[in-house]
């Protein structure tokens, strides 16, 4: 048995592992919360601002079943910050070195 990176996506050969890891995060995060607060997909499709009962169902469906592929990591954050959850987005030199910080929430 081989031992594989710290992600699962990398050890895969998703063509942008990076990525797919920081929405895997981001998601597991949203659920998360809805879980902790037995919210329902109505309630979370009012909270998210999200008119469609067709678009509701389907954005509640995408994040349960992971599917990355549906969401930005713009639209993500945005649903942390509407479920109160602060984020920060850190930007570093290839040595390190932070460059910037943006926080958002």
């Amino acid at each position: 048995m081989e031992s594989g990176s710290d992600n699962v996506f990398a050890d895969i050969g998703h063509p942008h592992p990076e990525e797919a890891l920081a929405k895997a995060k981001l998601i597991l995060r949203i659920t998360t919360i809805i879980e902790d607060r037995g919210l329902k997909q109505k309630e979370v499709a009012k909270l998210l601002r999200i008119s469609s009962s067709h678009k509701a169902s389907s954005v509640w469906n995408s994040l349960w079943k992971g599917q990355l592929g549906k969401f930005t990591i713009g639209q993500l954050i945005d649903y942390l910050s509407i479920l109160d959850e602060e984020t920060e987005i850190i930007v570093s030199d290839p040595f390190g070195a932070v460059q910037f910080r943006v926080a958002t929430g």
